[in-house]
């Protein structure tokens, strides 16, 4: 008699992909807690506006003549900034005196490819991209890059180059979303300064502090990358945070505005307690969406990073990730890394400088993540966007099909456990309702 099956999804970008699977072998579904959004999110944002976290009213800290910079991510997160700037700039405007012409908005892609105009226009909304200036940060644009010193935190020393027009500025907000992070524990806060508008080299000194720890460090706020990230934005003067925790459906539930660290970690408990998904046991088998982070394997690796911690050493980590544009932008060292192994890539990074935008830090990054995945279990990608000479580079067993991959999976562990995570792009894997890596690793 056949066994029976159930059936599991999940998502490939907008699409759902199905698989059938015995009906006792599912160990855990990967499903989030369920939270409403907020009633009002326009009365949420100004309220904490004017009663923020670790300071005055926003209106007490700005003067009439103040040139303001408003810091915003792109289109790799999903900030609602289409509903926060209209509420903001008329805030800044009605409240403080400020003169539309003095406030700009920058896009602060880090060292990810520039947006299109309708990928601003959709971020921003269209009237706010009528009504007030917007650039975008270019890393690869020396010319508006400057030198503003150096700052240290523990064992870091951190050089910091900047978009030069954040120096100019005589206020400096940042907006941003809290969701786990791989490398800075958690995004947001600080995020949107470094890397967002820093140069390369900076990014790559407070990055590698991350890959070489002795474990990844997602939902680990305390850690040196996370640190040495808050000490530029102190440099660069980020004076007040507006940051966004959303439910899995997209709707706000939270709003944290004030001091860029305090504020920041009053948002990283919710954040904590919306994306925590809770692990009785590592798995055989994983299957993992990318989702939401779809866009490129440079995003997409981030559903990799839950899955390594969930699935057994010699397990199966079936990966399903669109990459839409392919392995990533900017950054073509990371075709080379992720061909090493993990102790070559760590050798070999600590004989590189920072300043070394050729042999790329970031990348190394990044591909350390793939790495310790690919070295802990075998991987099985379901994918579009990604080329034979990227999977073979990267390791990866290709799939045309969800159920193909699972029965191959299957076949290797025949009453093997399975674990599903349909949200690996943003999850925070918990065992016995702990966070892990286990704190005191790092």
């Amino acid at each position: 008699m056949a066994e029976e099956r159930v059936t599991v999804e999940v998502r490939y970008g907008k699409e759902v992909l199905q698989a059938r699977v015995p009906a006792g072998s599912l160990l855990f579904d990967g499903k989030m807690r369920e939270f409403a959004p907020l009633p009002s999110f326009q009365n949420a944002l100004l309220d904490r506006i004017d009663r923020p976290v670790g300071g005055p009213p926003l209106k007490e800290q700005l003067s009439a003549g103040d040139r303001v910079m408003i810091l915003i991510d792109d289109n790799t997160r999903s900030t609602p900034a289409n509903k926060i700037l209209p509420v903001l700039a008329d805030y800044l405007t009605e409240n403080c005196g400020v003169k539309q012409e003095n406030i700009e908005i920058m896009v602060a892609t880090g060292t990810h490819r520039l947006m299109t105009e309708d990928e601003v226009i959709g971020k921003v909304g269209p009237e706010i991209y009528k009504r007030i200036k917007i650039s975008q940060h270019d890393c690869r644009d020396r010319q508006s890059i400057v030198y503003a010193g150096r700052v240290k935190s523990g064992e870091l020393d951190i050089p910091v180059y900047i978009n030069r027009k954040i120096l100019d500025a005589d206020y400096l907000i940042g907006l941003g979303s809290i969701t786990p992070h791989c490398d800075a524990g958690y995004s947001g806060g600080s995020k949107v300064v470094q890397p967002g508008v820093c140069g390369f080299a900076t990014t790559a000194a407070t990055h590698v502090a991350a890959a070489l720890l002795d474990e990844i460090p997602l939902g680990v706020v305390d850690n040196p990358c996370r640190r040495g990230i808050e000490e530029v934005g102190r440099l660069a003067g980020l004076k007040f945070i507006i940051n966004v925790v959303m439910s899995p459906e997209g709707g706000v539930i939270g709003v944290f505005a004030g001091d860029p660290v305090r504020a920041h970690r009053k948002g990283v408990e919710l954040a904590e307690q919306v994306y925590g998904v809770e692990i009785p046991a590592p798995a055989d088998i994983v299957i993992v969406s990318s989702h939401p982070a779809d866009i490129d394997f440079w995003q997409g690796e981030k559903g990799l990073v839950p899955a390594y911690f969930c699935v057994k050493k010699g397990g199966i980590i079936i990966f399903v990730a669109p990459c839409y544009e392919g392995m990533g932008h900017n950054h073509p060292a990371l075709r080379d890394w992720v061909l090493l192994s993990y102790n070559q890539a760590r050798e070999k990074a600590l004989t590189i400088s920072c300043h070394d935008e050729e042999s790329d830090l970031v990348a190394f990054d990044i591909a350390m993540g793939c790495i310790r995945a690919r070295e802990k279990a075998r991987i099985f990608s379901v994918t579009s966007g990604l080329s034979p000479e990227d999977l073979k580079r990267l390791g990866f067993t290709p799939f045309d099909t969800l159920q193909g991959a699972v029965d191959y999976a299957l076949k290797q562990f025949p009453r093997g456990k399975i674990g599903l995570l349909p949200r690996g792009g943003d999850c925070l894997p918990l065992i016995n309702k702990k966070a892990i890596p286990a704190r005191g690793r790092c």
